[in-house]
């Protein structure tokens, strides 16, 4: 009797392992100025050399990467000046976000993401977890965006996330912020009181760059 072939795991996709390498930078297992090897990144994904080389090319097209002619990519870095010059912009979209999404969860939209969110930044919140703390972290920042329902927002959103938490100087301080300070900004959208979500918003970024800017 002949077996059945064994089920093929999915393809995954550049835009998949572009987002893969970014929270592995998020997470610390990849830090600025790291190569990142094609065949090293095809093992980890099992796929092919094209997935990988597009994934590439949507990180360096985003500036999260560098791609050197016969020498591959890199993780590019930030100095904290430029960390500091996006926290600016952060602030602005992360208030943004918040006092977007609250209105739109008064109006009746679907807040069952951020209430995951800020039930996991409220379990890691006592933990001293930093892995646990950053995936919460970037669970709400998605969440405040779907909600919103501003995809310009969202691009712009995690962009700016990206290029502050692959800094030098902004990843430590990020990773050091504590949950209840996001979870507090949660709870304020889902309640719907969007003056002082965007405010709460603006204050944890806020709190980053003064930190940033203290030697």
């Amino acid at each position: 009797m002949t077996r059945p072939a064994p089920a093929s795991k999915p393809r995954i996709s550049a835009s998949e392992i572009a987002g893969a390498i970014v929270r592995a930078i998020e997470s610390g297992e990849l830090h600025p100025g790291e190569r990142l090897v094609e065949a090293d990144l095809c093992l980890r994904f099992g796929t092919g050399r094209q997935a990988v080389r597009e994934a590439l090319q949507q990180l360096k097209a985003a500036g999260v990467v560098e791609i050197v002619p016969n020498r591959g990519a890199h993780i590019l870095a930030i100095s904290a000046e430029q960390a500091i010059l996006t926290l600016e912009v952060t602030e602005l979209l992360f208030g943004l976000a918040a006092r977007s999404a609250a209105r739109r969860i008064v109006a009746g939209a679907d807040a069952s993401s951020l209430e995951r969110a800020v039930a996991e930044l409220e379990a890691c919140r006592d933990a001293g977890d930093a892995a646990s703390y950053m995936h919460a972290r970037r669970h709400l920042f998605g969440a405040l965006a779907h909600i919103a329902a501003n995809p310009e927002l969202t691009r712009s959103l995690d962009q700016a996330r990206v290029h502050v938490m692959r800094g030098q100087f902004g990843f430590a301080m990020m990773r050091g912020e504590h949950a209840g300070e996001l979870a507090q900004v949660g709870k304020l959208v889902l309640s719907g009181h969007a003056a002082e979500a965007e405010v709460a918003a603006r204050a944890y970024v806020e709190r980053i760059r003064h930190r940033l800017e203290t030697p």
